[in-house]
């Protein structure tokens, strides 16, 4: 029997009923479907979404994250602490397989571990890696990856408004003279920060906390040599070196930048940080 291409109202299909062949035109089906209350549905309503939970579309509200397919990437584990391995390749079976197709440069990533959430934005991607920068990734078995809208992105820029050496502080010590933000509105994660400064350089290791809590990083930024009249290359925290626990920041909390190492001089520290704020 040959398959069918077209279809017309008169097209008759075979159904059983009771035990006895009959056949149901495609008006009649369109009128069961449609017109039976068993078969009713609702209407839609302003606001009204499919979203995608990773393995089908369901019924829900567009919170702005879009939940990469498992069958995409390698979810025994990251790669590394900043990285997620990819299949790459042609798509297969109408599911995009390369890091690419779903991730560009500065987009905010979500990644759920553990019950836990690690927040980043994407530094890097290829045909089979894509590199985040954000909160250590554990390398267990990983639950969802998502990919969110831009307006998650949000950057924050504090100086060092003085003409003093700010490395003589001390160590441990809150730099002040400008070096200190509160925070307004939603929970935001920090996903990098970067630091640079003028006058010679110097080996003071510069460390945020977010209030009253532990340091952000493991190893911390040491900025790069400016000269007395400009500023160094910016010095970039390290990839896979923010500590999930500690990058949370909250409504009204304050933003502190200490020195946890010193040594040499350093003028007119600059710090630029970036978060997402899901």
């Amino acid at each position: 029997m040959a398959a069918a291409t077209t279809f017309k109202e008169a097209d008759v299909f075979e159904i059983e009923q009771d035990g006895i062949s009959k056949q149901l035109t495609k008006a009649q089906i369109r009128q069961l479907l449609f017109d039976d209350p068993a078969f009713s549905f609702e209407s839609p309503q302003e606001g009204d979404v499919l979203v995608y939970d990773g393995s089908d579309w369901v019924p829900g509200a567009n919170d702005g994250w879009r939940v990469i397919h498992q069958d995409a990437y390698g979810e025994s584990g990251a790669a590394s602490s900043s990285t997620i391995t990819f299949a790459g390749g042609a798509p297969s079976g109408g599911i995009a397989l390369r890091a690419g197709d779903y991730f560009s440069i500065g987009d905010p990533v979500r990644v759920v571990i553990g019950g836990l959430y690690y927040y980043g934005i994407v530094t890097a991607t290829s045909d089979t890696l894509l590199t985040i920068s954000g909160a250590i990734l554990p390398l267990t078995a990983i639950t969802s990856l998502s990919v969110g809208t831009p307006d998650k992105v949000k950057h924050i820029d504090m100086q060092y408004a003085f003409t003093s050496d700010y490395t003589a502080f001390g160590v441990s010590t809150v730099i002040p003279y400008g070096l200190v933000h509160r925070w307004r509105g939603k929970t935001g994660y920090l996903a990098a920060y970067s630091c640079c400064h003028m006058h010679t350089s110097s080996t003071t290791v510069v460390n945020l906390q977010f209030g009253g809590g532990s340091d952000v990083s493991t190893a911390g930024v040491i900025p790069a040599a400016g000269t007395s009249t400009t500023h160094g290359n910016f010095t970039d925290s390290a990839l896979g070196d923010l500590i999930q626990a500690n990058v949370e920041i909250q409504d009204a909390q304050t933003i502190r930048v200490l020195a946890t190492t010193t040594g040499g001089t350093g003028t007119y520290l600059v710090v630029c940080m970036t978060f997402v704020v899901p």
